[in-house]
């Protein structure tokens, strides 16, 4: 059983089957890999939510690591998963993902091009629930991974509203980071709302760049703002493509997320200023889940979630999950 659901590396249940046949040598069908999968994943969802309900009701006292942890990394996204609903507006929903990753501070050095510090153990957590009840999955696994014993605890992502919520609701106690290639977007963004495409535009956002990466953030408001005044105040029925709308719109999406915007501290003390790694974590599961060809029902596409998430961490969770384990060892 525990090899059948490890063939879910392939990306279908189809594919699962023809792995593990060239691995084992045994014939196995698709629909069995898939009854297999979610058999497993049912298990899974049963504890992580037994877990989260204990976390919750302040049951739960996970043994404090043996040295403090020196930083822990928490983060989240979504991603996009297409289900079996009648009608087709309704049928992509967003799975979402937490990482919890603990990593060794790397301060930056002078000359040296900045890469923030590795992550050393990742644990991810997904659902197909809401963003809530992700946050509650996301805190008890925070706190398994050692969370009130870290010398430093950061939040890394997008400034989206949902993200937002979440940060303030479950880790208030942790420092806020914006995504570094986020913040850049949202900049490049501003310059051709403002500029429209060209040279002019891409020396004023490497400016703003430069700007942010350094701290200078009176003089990148500045700049934002003076830009977003020579468009002028975007009409009430302004579209979201609407240059004054853009202008306007990430002018408070930076002062809503200035907080996160201390990236000179951020390298002093060697912490992250990327997402990569919810970020490729998310393609890593939609690898999995996500596809036109594939239609799942919510049930199925989440207990396939947990087997694939417990698969792609290096905690150790997975071999954790089967050592004595009640399942048969059956394929």
């Amino acid at each position: 059983m525990k090899k059948a659901c490890e063939a879910n590396h392939a990306g279908s249940f189809e594919k699962a089957a023809l792995l593990f046949q060239s691995l084992t040598g045994l014939r196995i069908t698709a629909k069995k890999i898939q009854l297999l999968t979610e058999r497993v994943g049912a298990v899974l969802v049963r504890q992580r939510d037994a877990a989260t309900a204990s976390f919750m009701a302040l049951e739960s006292h996970p043994e404090p690591p043996k040295a403090p942890l020196p930083l822990l990394v928490i983060t989240a996204d979504g991603g996009r998963v297409q289900t079996l609903q009648d009608t087709p507006d309704e049928r992509w929903k967003e799975d979402k993902i937490g990482v919890v990753y603990d990593a060794t501070p790397k301060p930056e050095v002078p000359d040296i091009e900045y890469e923030g510090p590795a992550p050393i153990a990742r644990s991810i957590v997904a659902t197909m629930e809401s963003w809530d009840q992700l946050g509650d999955h996301l805190s008890a696994l925070a706190d398994r991974r050692g969370s009130p014993h870290a010398l430093d605890k950061v939040f890394i992502s997008d400034g989206a509203t949902h993200l937002r919520s979440l940060r303030e609701r479950c880790f208030p106690d942790a420092q806020f980071i914006l995504d570094w290639t986020h913040a850049t977007e949202h900049v490049h963004q501003d310059a051709i709302a403002g500029f429209g495409p060209g040279p002019q535009a891409d020396a004023w956002a490497e400016r703003q760049k430069d700007r942010l990466w350094t701290g200078r953030l009176d003089r990148f408001f500045a700049n934002l703002e003076t830009l977003g005044q020579r468009r002028g105040p975007p009409p009430k029925k302004a579209a979201p493509s609407d240059p004054r709308r853009i202008l306007a719109t990430d002018l408070a999406y930076f002062r809503t997320n200035q907080a996160g915007l201390d990236y000179p501290t951020f390298r002093q003390h060697g912490w992250p200023t990327g997402s990569s790694i919810i970020e490729s974590t998310v393609k890593q599961v939609g690898k999995r889940v996500k596809g036109s060809e594939k239609f799942w029902s919510l049930p199925g596409a989440e207990q396939t979630l947990q087997v694939v998430t417990h698969l792609v961490s290096n905690d150790g969770s997975w071999d954790r999950f089967w050592d004595g384990h009640p399942l048969t060892s059956s394929p």
